[in-house]
């Protein structure tokens, strides 16, 4: 049974982990904003060019504020999936992965899907059209901002090797704001899903609308975001 609190806490804890990141730490001695600007001010690159100002420290520091806020997003949405997942067809922990070798660049890389729903666990939510495979394996994005060549190519031949092993690869990406050119190419290898047709698959396999639920909490969410952003 799906237990909605036991939800919102899931998603809170993930993007409360945000917290945590200390975007001076490369910087010693420098623990706030204020001392960071000093430190600019005192530059002899920077200062005399008046990049110590506060717009200028909120884009260098906040990029990478951004960049993990929007990992720990991505880490929201995969627990959120994978709690329905198993909620949903009574899955443990360890029913829900299925591991592949991939290529990134000269290593050779062990990689995991975020969900996996094999034959014996179909019901008549599946598409019928996914029926004559062995499984279902699930990636999860919340969005697709990764340019790399060598990790679109990993996640390309992730779907391949998922194939080899009569696995459907099914790709959601909740966002609308990915990169186009990667989503184009893994189209091709997976069954891809983006924005609100992600939303609405989870909704046709597990019954559960979990976009009516996060618009449900969406001002709990932003409180969330404000207090994070309130802290850097």
């Amino acid at each position: 049974m799906i237990d909605e609190v036991e939800l919102l806490n899931l998603a809170l804890a993930n993007l409360k982990k945000v917290l945590d990141f200390n975007p001076y730490k490369s910087y010693t001695g420098i623990t706030n904003r204020a001392e960071f600007q000093q430190l600019l001010a005192q530059d002899p690159a920077f200062g005399v060019l008046g990049l110590y100002n506060e717009r200028y420290v909120i884009a260098r520091v906040g990029g990478n504020l951004v960049t993990s806020l929007h990992r720990k997003i991505g880490d929201m949405y995969e627990a959120l999936f994978t709690y329905l997942l198993m909620k949903s067809f009574d899955l443990s922990e360890n029913e829900l992965h299925f591991s592949v070798e991939v290529q990134i660049g000269e290593r050779t890389q062990s990689r995991s899907t975020d969900g996996l729903l094999r034959k014996d666990k179909f019901n008549t939510n599946i598409p019928q059209a996914w029926v004559e495979y062995e499984g279902i394996g699930f990636e999860v994005r919340s969005c697709y901002q990764i340019g790399d060549s060598k990790r679109i190519q990993a996640d390309y031949d992730m779907s391949l090797a998922l194939k080899a092993n009569h696995i459907l690869p099914v790709m959601l990406v909740f966002c609308n704001t990915s990169l186009r050119s990667p989503l184009a190419r893994l189209s091709k290898s997976w069954e891809l899903y983006e924005g609100i047709q992600s939303f609405n698959l989870v909704q046709s396999i597990t019954g559960f609308d979990l976009y009516d639920f996060l618009q449900n909490h969406s001002q709990l969410f932003q409180q969330e975001i404000d207090n994070i952003f309130s802290n850097f």
